[in-house]
């Protein structure tokens, strides 16, 4: 404990040489400006959704993000970036889960109506189970979704969702990112189950 003291009560010099941009204060922020790891594998993630008909839904995740459980009750399925750990952490972000709170819940809503929505910073028409995939902010963080209606359109304006660190905008972090929820969506899947 007296070296943590002394070490903690040092003075902190800086280089004033190169002044810090929030860009890249943000991306020293995010994840420690760790590369993000992606694992060779994937496992699926299936969960049981009951409503009017009880469906199973499934969809594959790379192996670097790990299950959690979550006590939101508009998040399902959640998995959290835990590359080297045996389960994911409520809270942590990277993450990804099926989501229905206010800002998804509303973004396919106004896509319902209008083609497009409030706040997106990009979006691509999609047909299928997905209306569309789209990146919006999201409580000081990135969200890049598929917005949907599952349960054979029972639950309504739903979202497959990845939520990041705005640090890692335009990096190849978020491309790896990307790339992961886009693999999930490919892989997505419903079964009502009888």
């Amino acid at each position: 404990m007296e070296l943590f003291g002394r070490i903690s009560k040092e003075p902190k010099f800086h280089d004033s040489k190169e002044p810090q941009s929030e860009e890249k204060e943000a991306f020293k922020n995010a994840l420690g400006g760790k590369e993000i790891e992606i694992l060779p594998l994937a496992h699926t993630a299936e969960e049981i959704f009951y409503g009017e008909d009880p469906y199973r839904i499934s969809f594959r995740v790379n192996d670097a993000f790990k299950p959690a459980k979550s006590h939101a009750g508009e998040v399902e399925m959640l998995h959290t970036y835990a590359p080297f750990s045996l389960c994911g952490e409520e809270g942590a972000d990277p993450y990804l889960a099926i989501q229905c709170d206010d800002v998804v819940y509303t973004a396919v809503e106004e896509f319902k109506e209008s083609g497009t929505f409030s706040g997106a910073l990009e979006i691509t028409p999609l047909a299928g189970p997905f209306f569309f995939k789209a990146k919006t902010e999201y409580f000081g963080s990135l969200m890049y979704f598929y917005g949907m209606d599952c349960c054979g359109g029972s639950n309504e304006n739903q979202g497959l969702c990845l939520v990041y660190s705005k640090g890692l905008a335009g990096t190849e972090n978020e491309k790896k990112l990307m790339a992961v929820l886009d693999e999930a969506a490919v892989s997505y899947r419903e079964e009502r189950i009888v």
